[in-house]
């Protein structure tokens, strides 16, 4: 491992008192080795005195000496480069003079490879994004000197660049050095000049450094984003009285400081200040303005008026005195004069926005919306044309909107937004006809606009959505043909569409039709479980047990907790009994191996059907399979009490194995339970007398 030196440079204390208290303390622990003692007592130093560049080389050198301990002895190198950092801090961006940088080029130096050196050992990540959050570290437990070198090598990257040096500023501020965060500040917006918030930060800290003609330029730029500020405005009030007591006579000083009187709400002070203003330079028409502004806040329309006809009869085309008095007159419902100024404004300013705008506004108001809309049209306002219609539509006024929208297009077919607003307007009144229509001739006129696509796409959605409400209105009108012409109509069609023609083909009793609608829905959507449900039911109505089964299955397996059950199991019932009774007119017939299938395929479907059981056994007994046939009347003596003639049988299957005991007793079993007279009791009680012997 490197040893990690420390390259120190001199420095010499400035002035007495608690300053030298501190510095002396902090030259004792150096000589000591006490290096953080040494860097507490050199950051009090400078903070009696931060230009002190002997406090500021103390510490430096105490930041080096105990970054190269952590670093040699404790082998932490964690600390270190921390300590290199500060040191480098301190070397590089603290100093107000650029002499003073170069005349520590060495010691520089030998931090920046003490300080590489470490974060290559802690495998540093130097990436902007890395350094960044290791600066907010560092910040966060108030290693400030360390967190301000960590943000100058961010700052270095295009992303951190404002937001870094601002933080710089930030810092310095808290460690004294106000003038530096000034500058950094000052980078910080060249970087971002848009920040209000870092204007008022950099117009602050002209401020507290006494470099007031920059300050009130940095707080009217903070002003501009934030009219009215409070704090700004007391900002350049302290600073332009201080200028004031210094040149007390200065008019501008002094309509100034109206100005900020005016914005504060003060208005007699305001004109006090105006009014010296006005003595000291009698031809400022700005004052004058001012005054007349005052007094239209106050709403003394006369005085107001009469502040600006003073500045029209020094400066009779003073087009901001003819505005301002425009508005006093439109204020006090002098429409005709404040016309007749706004015009005389507008021949000299034709692009005066404003003044514009204030015409329109007053001719707004005396007419109708149509009329206004005509007047907007024949006079080729078509901005404020477009302005109008969406303002109208804003405000829900959506024939006069559309009215508006449609005198635009006809003189403008360069803007997207006035067809789809149009275009949204005829479907909020139901005319999707008109709506459509408007978004298809927008498409000719802006292929592959996505507001033109995304609005045509809500409208059809919309549109579909209302006709779809009409359809199921019908149905629940029972009007189910008219239901089923209005599902499929809609286009393009949609699982909704389908299954609301399915239903209504149901509820005519057209199942064929109902199921063919029905599989087309589950073709969109196949994880739905209702439709299979429903094409099962309807299977079912049809006693289509096999089909029945297999659409009620699919139900359950798409949602276990599907109504399908409690059908499934009455269907499964219905397929065995079709089966069943099948089987026993094949037996009749004496087709033997086709009814055995039969039999099967029933015991397949319910594995406790007594009948198929019997049906099957008396076919083993056909076929001489004697153990099969006992095996299956067992099976329905235990499940069923409907067949007693079971007993008889397997008395005899018994008897012909010559398992005589277990004959004796189905036979006993049999009388007892037989109440028919017949040959087969009179059978079985004289074969139970011969097999008396086998009782037992």
């Amino acid at each position: 491992m490197t040893v990690f030196t420390v390259s120190a440079q001199q420095g010499i204390a400035s002035g007495m008192g608690a300053f030298a208290e501190h510095y002396n303390a902090a030259q004792n622990y150096m000589k000591q080795e006490q290096y953080s003692s040494a860097i507490v007592e050199f950051r009090k130093a400078m903070k009696i005195n931060y230009l002190d560049n002997s406090a500021r080389i103390g510490i430096v050198n105490s930041y080096l000496a105990r970054g190269s301990y952590y670093a040699n002895t404790e082998k932490n190198f964690e600390k270190a480069a921390n300590d290199f950092r500060s040191a480098l801090f301190y070397l590089k961006m603290y100093p107000q003079d650029n002499q003073d940088i170069q005349n520590s080029a060495g010691m520089i130096q030998s931090a920046s490879n003490n300080l590489n050196q470490c974060l290559k050992v802690i495998s540093f990540d130097t990436t902007p994004d890395s350094r960044y959050n290791k600066a907010e570290q560092l910040r966060a437990v108030a290693n400030f000197s360390a967190a301000a070198y960590e943000f100058s090598k961010a700052a270095e990257s295009d992303k951190y660049a404002s937001d870094a040096n601002s933080q710089i500023a930030d810092l310095m501020k808290l460690l004294g050095n106000t003038k530096r965060a000034a500058d950094y500040y000052k980078i910080a917006l060249q970087k971002n000049p848009n920040d209000s918030g870092l204007k008022l930060k950099y117009a602050r800290t002209l401020d507290l450094t006494g470099q007031y003609d920059s300050a009130v330029d940095a707080y009217n730029k903070a002003l501009a984003d934030a009219k009215g500020d409070m704090e700004i405005l007391y900002g350049l009030e302290r600073i332009y009285l201080k200028k004031l007591a210094q040149t007390p006579n200065d008019a501008e000083l002094n309509a100034n400081l109206g100005a900020i009187k005016q914005a504060q709400g003060d208005f007699e002070s305001a004109l006090n200040y105006y009014g010296k203003a006005e003595r000291l330079s009698p031809q400022n028409t700005t004052t004058r303005l001012n005054v007349g502004t005052l007094y239209q806040q106050k709403k003394d329309y006369q005085k107001a008026i009469l502040a600006y006809d003073s500045v029209l009869t020094i400066e009779p085309g003073n087009t901001k005195a003819m505005q301002y008095k425009a508005q006093a007159l439109a204020e006090m419902g002098d429409t005709q004069g404040a016309m007749r100024l706004y015009s005389s404004v507008l021949s000299v300013e034709p692009q005066n926005a404003e003044a514009r705008a204030a015409v329109t506004e007053l001719v707004k108001k005396s007419m109708t919306p149509q009329e206004f809309i005509s007047y907007l049209d024949k006079n080729g306002l078509v901005f404020d044309l477009y302005d109008y219609a969406y303002k109208l539509h804003k405000d829900n006024d959506i024939d006069n909107a559309i009215y508006a929208y449609r005198a635009y297009i006809q003189n403008d077919q360069t803007k997207a937004d006035a067809y789809t607003n149009l275009a949204i307007c005829y479907a909020s009144k139901d005319d999707y006809g008109a709506a459509i229509t408007t978004l298809n001739v927008a498409k000719t006129k802006f292929p592959g606009n996505a507001d033109v696509a995304r609005t045509m796409k809500e409208v059809k959605n919309d549109y579909n959505a209302t006709r779809i409400s009409s359809a199921a209105e019908s149905y629940n009108n029972k009007e189910y043909k008219k239901a089923i012409k209005q599902y499929l109509e809609i286009e393009p069609a949609t699982e909704a569409t389908i299954l609301g023609a399915a239903a209504s083909y149901q509820a005519l009793g057209e199942y064929d039709n109902a199921i063919e609608y029905y599989k087309k829905a589950e073709v969109i959507n196949p994880k739905n479980s209702e439709i299979p449900y429903y094409i099962g039911y309807i299977y079912s109505e049809k006693q289509n047990w096999t089909d029945a089964e297999i659409y009620l299955k699919k139900a359950i397996a798409l949602n276990p907790q599907s109504e399908a059950k409690n059908l499934l199991s009455y269907v499964q019932q219905n397929s065995t009994v079709g089966i069943l009774n099948q089987g026993i007119e094949l037996f009749e017939k004496k087709d033997i191996a086709k009814a055995l299938e039969k039999f099967n395929e029933a015991i397949k479907i319910d594995a406790k059907n007594a009948y198929a059981y019997y049906y099957r056994a008396m076919i083993y007994d056909e076929q001489k399979q004697t153990n099969q046939a006992i095996n299956d009347y067992l099976f329905v003596i235990k499940n069923s009490e409907e067949f007693p003639i079971v007993n008889y049988m397997l008395a005899i299957d018994y008897d012909s194995l010559n398992n005589y005991k277990e004959a004796y007793k189905y036979y006993k079993q049999f009388s007892v339970k037989y109440t028919t007279d017949d040959e087969y009791l009179k059978y079985a009680k004289s074969r139970m007398k011969e097999l008396e012997s086998y009782a037992g």
